[in-house]
């Protein structure tokens, strides 16, 4: 366990770092390096909404961990940042960024059709360094608990470590077959997780 860290606001001159670490995980199929950044980028800015529930943790003023959640109705900004900055990428790449978009369109729809509206769901989070990323998740749950908030939903896929959350107190309750994404001989598969705050 960390010592001595705090839950902030999230400060959005970090979002380099959070992008720092999805960026080898992250990849469209197109595109040069600059490209790949920039679509990695999108999809992190996807899952930070214009609500007070974006959060980092610190220590001594160092960036560890950022976790971003978003209630029913909450909505993002991406479109307008995607439209400015997309304009310097060919039009054929601009659509790996499309389906990107219609995923995590999709795979958020479904979440927050299951929710209630006494739940929330985890967008993102990511640990920039061991062991921050089950502590800004605590954290952020007793906040939310706090508040009142009766559940935790969050959708993952089989690119992720999906299995961590069912170590850490979530349950699957669906689990989706993405063709899109999917090939002759591998199931692209995605999954809704809930957990009782």
């Amino acid at each position: 366990m960390l010592e001595n860290t705090q839950l902030e606001p999230f400060d959005m001159n970090n979002l380099p770092l959070v992008v720092d670490v999805v960026e080898p995980l992250w990849y469209p199929p197109v595109g040069n390096k600059e490209f790949k950044r920039f679509n990695v980028e999108y999809i992190v800015r996807n899952n930070i909404l214009e609500n007070n529930y974006r959060f980092q943790l610190v220590k001594d003023g160092t960036f560890l961990a950022a976790a971003f959640f978003a209630r029913k109705g909450d909505c993002c900004l991406v479109d307008e940042w995607f439209a400015r900055e997309s304009q310097r990428f060919p039009k054929e790449w601009q659509r790996a960024s499309g389906m990107s978009k219609a995923y995590l369109t999709l795979m958020d729809e479904r979440t927050l059709e299951i929710m209630n509206d006494d739940d929330i769901k985890l967008s993102l989070f990511v640990s920039h360094q061991p062991g921050a990323g089950s502590q800004i998740l605590d954290h952020t749950c007793k906040k939310l608990r706090d508040e009142g908030w009766k559940n935790l939903y969050l959708w993952t896929d089989c690119d992720c470590n999906w299995h961590w959350y069912e170590k850490h107190g979530f349950t699957l309750i669906k689990d989706y077959v993405y063709e899109p994404f999917s090939s002759e001989k591998t199931d692209y598969k995605t999954y809704i997780f809930k957990r009782k705050l």
